[in-house]
């Protein structure tokens, strides 16, 4: 009896441990593809014009992404925590040390998602629509394969 008992006890806390893996896998997969900007909001707290948005377009692939704009194109890696309360997401430039790191909050719905980040620095966004100096904004709608 004492064994099963420490059995069940095992079992629940790995389970409780790999539940937050568990959702960001699933998350992770969510942002896989292509996606093409639908707003843009600058650091200083104004909506890109309609022509550089349309030519925003980022792909990712696992934890990588390249984000392709009218003025270039930039590559970087990320990482997601669903587990948290808004759900938060990093990224950090390629050839930008790991203190460069941009904090911020997304929300995935179906082929559209929303993300806010903060300039490095500058505290994580709690409000997915600050819009307010010193944070990015990013809508974007997943395009098809």
């Amino acid at each position: 009896m004492r064994s099963l008992s420490l059995f069940l006890i095992v079992t629940a806390f790995i389970g409780l441990a790999s539940t937050p893996t568990d959702d960001a896998k699933k998350d992770l997969e969510k942002f896989q593809g292509a996606w093409q900007a639908t707003l843009v909001v600058g650091v200083d707290g104004a909506p890109a014009p309609e022509s550089d948005v349309m030519a925003t377009r980022l792909v990712v692939q696992g934890n990588q992404f390249t984000l392709k704009t009218k003025d270039g194109m930039v590559k970087g890696t990320f990482a997601i925590d669903p587990s948290r309360t808004p759900k938060a997401i990093e990224f950090t430039l390629e050839g930008q040390p790991a203190s460069e790191k941009f904090l911020g909050i997304y929300r995935i719905d179906g082929d559209e998602r929303r993300s806010c980040f903060a300039v490095p620095g500058k505290d994580r966004p709690t409000n997915l629509e600050p819009r307010v100096p010193g944070y990015l904004y990013f809508g974007w709608k997943r395009q098809a394969p």
